[in-house]
């Protein structure tokens, strides 16, 4: 969605609480500058949430820094070390 249309939209709104449309129209007319408010928002949200999938999907293919370590008992001792 382009990003002039949430700004058209609030813009569209605010001419109708100045200037009032008459009837069905200004219905018509504030209903669809609603729509595409919400439309929107509902879309900057699904673009977040898609690019924090994302960025945790690569960030999971990564190798991991720093080795497993593993604890070695040595027998029996009753001691252990890291390996």
């Amino acid at each position: 969605m382009a990003k002039w249309i949430p700004g058209a939209a609030v813009f569209g709104l605010l001419c109708l609480m100045l200037i009032p449309a008459p009837g069905i129209w200004g219905v018509l007319i504030g209903g669809a500058c609603v729509l595409a408010i919400v439309g929107s928002l509902f879309m900057l949200f699904l673009d977040r949430v898609a690019t924090a999938i994302l960025v945790w999907r690569a960030r999971a293919k990564l190798p991991s820094k720093q080795p497993r370590r593993t604890r070695v008992v040595h027998a029996g001792s009753g001691m252990a070390r890291k390996a």
